[in-house]
């Protein structure tokens, strides 16, 4: 044990005090947060929604296969036409894929005039 001076009862009083609350501390479960519980939160299924910048030329692609399958019997959306491509492309051999993203001209910047 250690060989310190013996305490004042007023000291004894504050050692034992703490040595108390740190007891109840260590017994305590710890604090739940105040205010409402956050619930947990289920995966969304939401709609993303995206802005793409495409050339005219190919925005014109577009549209003509969208009139070609209306002819066809089969409406579609131009959203609904990048989304089955989107799946084509899933089931492409990596080097094809390659190939075609580098045959793919990227769109020009606009330039704005200015007044």
């Amino acid at each position: 044990m250690s060989s310190a001076a013996p305490l004042s009862s007023a000291e004894a009083i504050l050692a034992a005090a703490k040595e108390l609350k740190l007891r109840r501390l260590a017994a305590m479960p710890p604090p739940e947060p105040i205010g409402k519980a956050k619930k947990a939160r289920k995966p969304n299924n939401h709609d993303a929604r995206c802005r793409l910048r495409i050339p005219h030329s190919e925005y014109r692609q577009l549209v003509k296969l969208k009139k070609r399958l209306a002819k066809r019997g089969l409406p579609s959306k131009k959203g609904q036409l990048v989304r089955a491509g989107l799946l084509l492309l899933g089931h492409v051999d990596l080097i094809d894929l390659k190939v075609a993203i580098r045959n793919v001209i990227a769109p020009e910047p606009v330039l704005y005039k200015v007044k």
